[in-house]
């Protein structure tokens, strides 16, 4: 990667489009305070610490916590910033046309990412994370249909209303959840769901029903899914908390001729023996089957969450367990509980709030894969609709009518049929603009992005909606600068950086060519630094044999031609055929070579085997070339990065140097003091 690609790499990750927000702590304080000027330029410690979360390399969480000098140290290379950004507007480089281009077209990607992360993302992230404060235990009467290849719903909703009638007339919903429920397991418990959820573990139909029914309440409502119909009634509802347990596991026991043994009384007497005064944590080391958590003395190692399972491992345990558990008080020690693992003795070690922090990223990733694509469509749906946006059904149907539904139009013929006085027909409108069939088709086949679209009813009015979603995104988005401040501000800092490369790509990376003639005078002065690796011409052979390795040494010291012993016996693939020839190869660098200069072996013998590998090798040493001062030819790529370094770090103080000229910069010390104090 060259030098300007680096650069440009680097500026992206330092100017991110989004922002992080500061400390909670009251920066009121020092928020306003200038510590700097740039020309005339006035740079508030607000500013500063919006930069610096930016960077990506910061040691501290926060600006005011930086010690004196790395502070000193950030505010110089900001004002190194803005001066590159006030020269290139000083050259007039905002005024130049291409510039002007690349700075719309980076306004329609930072604004189509700014408006979903603003109306959609933040919004629908703040309500899961408020809902996640809290888990809910809940009850449903659940039809459902066939999904395919026809889906029939009636007879499922036909079902599921009569369900709600009853219960609306007064009768109990167990044995209404009983007598409709399309899941037997359901059925049998009275429609009551074993998992408690929180926000995100369930669907999201429900979950809106769930969370906005008190408990004991059944939602007024028959709840519609893909999936099915759906009566909920709310059981309990609980704040969420992490809870660290454990457990001391009686194992299920099979005997051949009595069956499954009951373990009752030796679990009792393992609490009868806690409750005597001996410890759990011993009693689990010594007793317990679970030997996972028996070599932790009964505890697990992960908090738990009734709604989200073990904290990393996002594991589920017994709802049986989970219900005594989350019943008990910390170190209280359960009765026997039965599961299909066997018989446990339950304890309660500890619990610790939720981490909102750890919680919101969770949160932003469910809402991202499941929700945030399906909420764009309902978005783009609104804005199409404040658009004015109509299709006219009948020229779609006289369109369709002259199409191959079973195509799509990757097949170049897709549209050849459609009759001229169809495609010159008006298709849509939006915005008060008009698109015809022939706009469509043209659309169709030239967009990358529509490629792939069948050529049915469903498929075009797909391609229709993606149309219209660039129309609809500049709408949107016209004011968001009016509306919202923090994106005019990352509109102006991702601009000042297309500024800043533009001015340093000519005045710095343009001229940062390679100068022989500077070169050589670096050379004449450092030459001493520069010296070649010891060289070996090496013929070798590779065998896997130590006893054969010693015979052919024997043979190659005894007068043994080496190269026919290496065409007859090495191993080392490619080698016979080279007669073992492994040419002229460094001391320092190749693995073999190394062997003998670490060894000290300089002269022209045959050295003993020695083992390498899997196997041994023989090595004859042809020649040594011991290290000497390199030409200037040859020391160029030792030297010539720190050389490039040098000069460009040379370019760029002179260039800062005479723009301060023009931009003189002051740093207010007294207020950078201030925020050193702040921070005590």
């Amino acid at each position: 990667m060259n030098n300007k690609n680096i650069f440009f790499s680097v500026f992206l990750l330092l100017f991110t489009i989004f922002s992080l927000s500061l400390n909670s702590q009251d920066l009121s304080k020092i928020n306003r305070l200038v510590l700097l000027s740039v020309g005339t330029e006035e740079i508030t410690y607000e500013q500063l610490e919006r930069a610096y979360q930016k960077n990506v390399n910061k040691h501290q969480p926060y600006l005011y916590l930086l010690d004196k000098d790395s502070l000193y140290d950030f505010i110089n290379l900001y004002a190194n910033f803005r001066l590159k950004v006030l020269e290139a507007k000083r050259k007039g480089l905002d005024k130049d046309s291409a510039i002007i281009a690349e700075s719309i077209q980076n306004r329609k990607i930072l604004s189509e990412n700014f408006l979903f992360t603003k109306k959609l993302i933040e919004p629908n992230v703040a309500e899961m994370l408020e809902r996640r404060k809290w888990e809910y235990k809940f009850a449903i009467i659940f039809t459902t249909f066939s999904q395919a290849p026809i889906r029939d719903t009636a007879k499922a909703f036909e079902k599921i209303q009569q369900a709600m009638k009853e219960i609306k007339n007064g009768g109990d919903f167990d044995t209404i959840a009983a007598k409709y429920n399309d899941d037997e397991n359901l059925a049998r418990r009275g429609g009551k769901v074993d998992q408690w959820i929180t926000s995100g573990k369930i669907y999201r139909e429900l979950e809106d029903a769930i969370y906005k029914t008190e408990v004991g309440q059944i939602h007024p409502k028959i709840i519609i899914t893909p999936f099915g119909y759906f009566i909920v009634k709310v059981l309990d509802k609980q704040p969420r908390k992490w809870v660290l347990g454990g457990h001391i596991l009686i194992k299920n026991e099979i005997d051949s001729t009595l069956g499954l043994v009951n373990n009752q009384d030796k679990a009792q007497k393992i609490i009868d023996r806690i409750k005597k005064g001996e410890k759990f944590e011993d009693l689990a080391i010594t007793e317990s089957s679970d030997t996972y958590t028996a070599s932790n003395k009964g505890k697990f190692e992960e908090y738990y969450s009734r709604s989200t399972g073990f904290e990393k491992n996002k594991g589920l345990l017994d709802p049986k367990f989970v219900d005594v558990l989350f019943s008990l008080k910390k170190n209280e020690i359960s009765n026997q509980v039965m599961t299909d693992f066997g018989i446990h003795i339950i304890k309660y070690f500890d619990d610790k709030e939720l981490d909102m922090t750890a919680e919101k990223d969770d949160v932003y990733k469910i809402y991202r894969r499941q929700y945030l694509e399906d909420d764009k469509a309902v978005y783009f749906d609104k804005l199409m609709a404040e658009l004015s946006f109509e299709l006219n059904q009948n020229v779609l149907d006289e369109m369709v009518a002259s199409l191959d539904t079973n195509k799509s139009n990757i097949n170049k013929t897709w549209s050849e049929n459609i009759p001229n006085e169809v495609q010159n027909k008006t298709l849509f409108t939006i915005s008060k603009r008009k698109f015809t069939v022939a706009d469509l088709v043209d659309e169709m086949n030239k967009n990358n992005l529509l490629r792939g679209y069948a050529t049915n009813k469903d498929g075009l009015k797909n391609a229709i909606k993606k149309i219209c979603e660039p129309i609809c995104i500049d709408y949107a988005t016209k004011d968001l600068e009016k509306e919202f401040p923090d994106f005019k501000i990352i509109l102006n800092e991702f601009n000042d950086g297309i500024l800043l490369f533009k001015a340093e790509t000519s005045e710095i990376w343009d001229k940062l060519k390679f100068d022989s003639t500077r070169a050589k005078k670096y050379f004449d002065t450092t030459k001493v630094k520069y010296y070649t690796d010891p060289m070996y011409d090496i013929t070798e052979i590779y065998v896997l044999s130590d006893s054969l390795a010693q015979e052919i040494y024997k043979s190659a010291i005894n007068g043994a031609n080496f190269e026919e012993l290496a065409s007859q016996y090495t191993q080392r693939s490619g080698y016979r055929e080279k007669s073992g020839k492994m040419g002229l190869v460094s001391g320092k660098s190749n693995k073999y070579a190394k062997l003998l200069y670490e060894r000290n072996i300089l002269e022209p013998i045959v050295v003993q085997p020695i083992q390498v590998e899997n196997g041994y090798t023989i090595m004859k040493i042809n020649k040594y070339e011991p290290p000497r001062l390199k030409t200037f030819e040859e020391a160029i790529p030792d030297f010539a990065s720190k050389l490039q370094e040098q000069y460009q770090k040379e370019l760029l103080n002179n260039w800062l140097n005479n723009i301060k000229k023009t931009f003189p910069v002051k740093i207010n010390q007294k207020n950078v003091e201030q925020v050193l104090k702040f921070a005590k």
